[in-house]
């Protein structure tokens, strides 16, 4: 799973609007993925994280990607990546973080997308393991490098290629399993596309929050979306999404089905949400102020009044500049979103 690629060639953006997380533990289409999920089979379990990693919780990362095509001219994006942590089942200690990416290129375009992801930890000992076994039975064209590095860190490497194009990886970890870098390369014909990824710092947002009501996990919306391009106004994209409560995991963990039907066709997906935030709505105790402030990167969420459905509205903002709108209801609900992409913006409205 290519978490951090910012181009990808399928249209992520219709899953992407609201707060989403596959309770796939893993898709294993690239090395890291892999190691986590034969780690997961191993153990009944994921690494365990740092004793210090809780709620609020959070990683920044700085982040630049390239695309370009022989003789032709590429363009390249920077910005930042932002995973919080919004809960930790003690039982699998599946780390679910919100990540946020904020990306912009020289002309100042910005992409904004958020999601709920596995946070990925290793444990350094089995990821040796891992490695070792996998040089011994990797097919022709593939190279594995990895060990560790003098500070107690962990380094890894992947690369494979054909005639037809080359892919590497490469993924450098602290001694105590986080990831503190990770780099893509890609060719494919006459195209190119790289990015790197670095740990800039971790700091702790204080999260206050209860409980949530049982109505407010069984409410099961639906949403109207619609992808709009900013130059000519042309719809790109449209569709509805049905949130369907499904069943809780474990104590602060809950399971929903999400059906996609847009002009392009359908899809479903299940998806978890926490005590903090889902698929569908937040937390209403922390629809306060301010949500989250990450100054040293200039990004806030903040409450910013009443909003265009008679909701609380609440604002993205990175460099004081808003990326996104969230509403939702007093109790927690989500009622619209509103987001910068690329080349236009989303909406999505709630239907009923």
């Amino acid at each position: 799973m290519k978490t951090w690629k910012l181009f990808e060639k399928e249209i992520l953006i219709v899953v992407l609007f609201l707060f989403l997380a596959t309770v796939t533990l893993v898709e294993a289409a690239e090395p890291l993925g892999l190691y986590i999920q034969e780690y997961y089979k191993t153990n009944g379990r994921l690494p365990l994280p740092p004793s210090w990693v809780k709620v609020g919780t959070t990683f920044v990362y700085r982040m630049q990607v390239g695309v370009g095509t022989k003789g032709e001219s590429g363009f390249t994006t920077q910005g930042y990546v932002i995973r919080m942590v919004i809960g930790i089942d003690k039982t699998s200690n599946y780390v679910a973080v919100c990540e946020w990416k904020i990306m912009s290129d020289l002309r100042g375009n910005i992409d904004y997308t958020s999601q709920i992801i596995s946070e990925q930890f290793v444990e350094l000992t089995s990821l040796e393991k891992f490695l070792a076994d996998l040089s011994q039975t990797a097919p022709y064209g593939v190279q594995i490098q990895g060990g560790y590095l003098p500070d107690g860190g962990f380094y890894f490497a992947y690369a494979s290629g054909d005639y037809q194009g080359f892919t590497r990886y490469n993924y450098k970890f602290n001694k105590e399993g986080i990831l503190v870098s990770s780099g893509f390369l890609e060719q494919s014909g006459s195209s190119s596309s790289v990015g790197q990824m670095e740990l800039v710092f971790v700091k702790d947002v204080d999260l206050k929050f209860g409980g949530l009501s049982e109505n407010l996990i069984k409410a099961n919306p639906s949403y109207q979306y619609v992808v709009i391009e900013q130059m000519t106004g042309a719809t790109m994209l449209y569709g509805q999404m049905s949130v369907v409560y499904s069943k809780t995991i474990s104590e602060g963990f809950y399971s929903f089905m999400v059906n996609n039907l847009t002009n392009l066709g359908s899809s479903q997906k299940q998806i978890l949400g926490t005590n903090v935030l889902g698929p569908s709505y937040i937390n209403p105790d922390l629809l306060k102020g301010e949500i989250v402030n990450i100054p040293e990167v200039g990004f806030r969420w903040v409450v910013e009044g009443q909003g265009q459905f008679g909701g609380i509205q609440t604002g993205i903002y990175i460099g004081g500049v808003k990326v996104a709108i969230y509403e939702y209801s007093a109790n927690g609900l989500l009622l619209q979103h509103v987001s910068k992409t690329h080349t236009g913006y989303l909406q999505a409205v709630i239907s009923r």
